[in-house]
């Protein structure tokens, strides 16, 4: 078995400099301990120090949204999002079926394609991609294609692709090479850039659990028929593609911060653990999530009281998972005073930092995208009008 230890102190800027460019430098004095399992993964354990804290925080730079219908940056839902290197967006905005492009200072430059069956139009796009050299592609399985657009002129050509699981937004993503995949079913279906099918690769088997038996439900059943609302704080797993092609995943049913980095149609490359302690569930929480639940279940007709043991003494240390275009991986964290924090780490897994809670509550349907020290998420006001932020990770004061 081989074993190293490394304890870096590393200022807060530079730490930004090292995960803009993917490298691989410590946070602060954590320290990361590499081994081998006996089955040969290697292994990663990212320990903190005795007082730890975060070392950036996203400051908000712009905000585009308004409540004010015909305009823009007039948006009613939002199911792509992707970020420029100079620090403009482009959203598509699902309702209108249009691709509106934004210039870094959030005013208004383009919009590409409407509703419609016609080259450049869309029957119903539901994600944003962009292709190494900067062009945006738009998933539509309702109309059987792939349409990709210049940020500036606008449609440049479209190719066939038929999926059967559509999706309420696209879970595919673009590799660094060009290539897009995309979760079916038991295999990740792979294409190169002109869309022509490539052999799929086969994801590991998950046991599953049904029934009575799945601890992350509740089951209800009335006249009308039946089904299942989710266990609050049960872990649930998360899993996000990165820009190499791996995958990063974390255990069904695992709430610790422990997450695996594989190969589709391979094996596991990266076990990595961060040794936070996990946050109790407050009795105070309990009573709220059970309340809720018990009201969801009676609005369905069902009276019966749930097997309230279900739920977890502890929330998930994990909540979510993107990588950036450098490929890190952002792991969002249960923070003790609410709000989004986030864990960032390496693609070989050391840990280079942690952002300080925000008041950015991101939509759950749409993961952020994070390029450089750059962070756009989308988010809703108390109204519920939703807005595109951008953010900037900066150090902390």
């Amino acid at each position: 078995m081989t074993r190293t230890a490394r304890s870096l102190s590393v200022p807060a800027a530079t730490a930004i400099a090292a995960f803009a460019c993917g490298e691989a430098n410590p946070a602060g004095d954590w320290t990361v301990v590499r081994d081998t399992l006996p089955s040969g993964v290697e292994r990663v354990v990212n320990r903190p120090p005795p007082q730890d804290a975060p070392t950036w925080t996203l400051v908000e730079e712009i905000r585009v949204g308004t409540g004010e219908g015909g305009r823009p940056e007039s948006f009613g839902e939002i199911k792509g999002l992707v970020g420029f290197e100079d620090g403009g967006f482009a959203v598509l905005e699902s309702q209108a079926q249009e691709i509106r492009v934004f210039a870094a200072d959030g005013s208004h430059l383009a919009t590409h394609g409407r509703q419609g069956e016609g080259p450049g139009e869309f029957v119903g796009g539901n994600g944003l991609m962009l292709d190494p050299s900067g062009r945006i592609w738009v998933p539509d399985s309702y109309a059987a294609r792939m349409s990709v657009f210049d940020r500036e002129d606008g449609f440049v050509e479209s190719f066939p692709f038929t999926s059967w699981v559509r999706g309420w937004v696209w879970t595919g993503a673009m590799t660094a090479d060009g290539r897009i995949l995309k979760h079916s079913m038991s295999t990740v279906r792979v294409f190169d850039s002109t869309m022509t099918e490539l052999p799929a690769l086969a994801l590991p088997p998950r046991a599953e659990v049904a029934g009575d038996e799945d601890p992350s439900v509740y089951l209800w059943e009335s006249d009308d028929g039946w089904g299942a609302i989710g266990v609050p704080f049960y872990p649930r797993g998360a899993t996000t593609f990165d820009p190499s092609g791996a995958v990063w995943s974390t255990p069904f049913g695992d709430p610790s911060h422990l997450v695996h980095r594989w190969m589709p149609g391979g094996d596991t490359l990266l076990v990595v653990e961060t040794r936070r302690p996990l946050l109790p569930v407050t009795g105070a929480e309990r009573d709220s999530v059970i309340a809720e639940v018990r009201a969801s279940l009676q609005a369905e007709g069902d009276e019966t009281e749930a097997d309230w043991s279900k739920i977890p003494d502890v929330k998930p240390a994990v909540r979510g998972l993107f990588t950036s275009v450098e490929g890190n991986l952002w792991v969002r964290t249960s923070s003790p005073g609410g709000g989004v924090a986030y864990d960032v780490l390496s693609p070989d897994g050391v840990f280079l930092g942690s952002t300080a809670s925000a008041p950015l509550e991101s939509v759950f349907w749409l993961s952020p995208a994070v390029r450089g020290d750059r962070y756009w998420t989308v988010v809703f006001d108390e109204l519920g009008v939703p807005y595109v932020v951008r953010a900037r990770v900066a150090p902390v004061e």
